[in-house]
């Protein structure tokens, strides 16, 4: 068996080999002869000017999609033809993001962002605790990395009234890497799949112009078992809305009860059964752009005389045409789910891959 495998893998690298060194050689000519000499820069120049072109015609679909009724034709081809790298002087910044989804998402190479997508190499938490018995005697850090990883795909197209039908996956690492005396261990991971109903609209109510309609469910869990297994499942409906330069998204939702559990380490039942109490029952976010940079809050409530919950602002700021700066912080309850129920304040420092807006 190891014989035949080896022969297979030998016979592979034969043919591999063989094939890149048939792509490397200049092709011939109808008359035998090897190209002229200034084929290759021709090839180059066509190559790039075909690049150009297809750059310009997207750019041209982008800013059709994106701008105002009263901005012309003459200004869109200007704009584009003044080799603008970011966000066009004209445009919305949520439809922008939207109509660059639409764009990309029949690609079958492409996934698209859901969610923010960033690393944090810093991260400080104030209140550090396992939440796990078999760990209370183990160091842990304040300092940590931080590091979020949020896509989505389109299922079904055109489902209802120029709806989408979307499933997203999103997942949230704390990874204690600065912490030498425990091997540097993942202190928790969060897992976040979706399936939801998205549909862009056009509803206008004095200030507030509507651009978008979600409906969906999410299971939020650690992937963990008992003791320290945390979950839970929620339907949830999000409206997002542009009032004047913010951009405001709210989203209550509604959590689908489970059943008590018999005994303390049954891996049945509800794992936290007050998880609500201190997630609350919606989240409200609001945004700002400037140019490229966007300021945003987000607000978690519960709504109760026992009020908690959470608030979080992001700052990002351009790095280079490619990436950002991202600047977190965090107060309140469920920044993790393992420990939902501890207060804590954390500050992250590091960089954005993917923004919201």
């Amino acid at each position: 068996m190891k014989r035949l495998l080896s022969s297979s893998l030998l016979l592979f690298f034969f043919v591999f080999t063989a094939g890149q060194t048939a792509l490397a050689q200049p092709a011939a000519t109808d008359n035998g002869d090897a190209p002229a000499e200034g084929a290759t820069d021709d090839n180059d120049v066509a190559a790039a000017q075909d690049k150009a072109r297809q750059q310009r015609e997207a750019c041209l679909l982008r800013a059709a999609q994106t701008a105002g009724d009263d901005v012309t034709l003459e200004q869109l081809r200007g704009w584009c033809d003044s080799g603008i790298k970011r966000r066009l002087p004209h445009e919305d910044a949520l439809r922008a993001r939207l109509a660059l989804e639409q764009t990309s998402q029949e690609n079958p190479f492409v996934i698209t962002p859901h969610r923010r997508n960033y690393l944090m190499p810093y991260s400080h938490w104030s209140n550090p605790q396992w939440n796990d018995p078999d760990r209370e005697d183990q160091n842990l850090d304040s300092g940590e990395v931080k590091f979020q990883f949020s896509l989505k795909a389109p299922v079904y197209d055109d489902f209802w009234d120029d709806s989408t039908v979307y499933i997203a996956f999103t997942s949230v690492f704390f990874w204690q890497a600065y912490n030498s005396e425990e091997s540097r261990p993942f202190r928790e991971i969060n897992f976040t799949p979706e399936v939801f109903l998205a549909k862009p609209i056009d509803w206008q109510l004095g200030p507030v112009q509507s651009e978008l309609l979600a409906f969906g469910f999410r299971h939020d869990s650690n992937g963990e078992d008992e003791p320290t297994s945390r979950s839970w499942n929620r339907l949830y409906l999000r409206h997002v809305s542009q009032i004047g330069s913010y951009y405001v998204s709210v989203m209550p939702w509604y959590r689908i009860p489970e059943k008590e559990k018999d005994f303390p380490l049954d891996p049945r039942g509800d794992n936290n059964p007050d998880i609500e109490k201190f997630m609350g029952n919606f989240q409200l976010e609001v945004a700002r752009v400037f140019g490229n940079h966007v300021l945003e809050l987000m607000v978690r409530n519960n709504l109760r005389s026992d009020n908690k919950g959470a608030g979080q602002i992001n700052y990002s700021f351009p790095i280079n045409d490619r990436f950002k700066g991202l600047v977190q912080v965090f107060t309140g309850y469920g920044d993790s789910l393992i420990n939902y129920d501890d207060y804590e304040t954390r500050f992250s420092l590091g960089i954005l891959l993917t923004d919201t807006l």
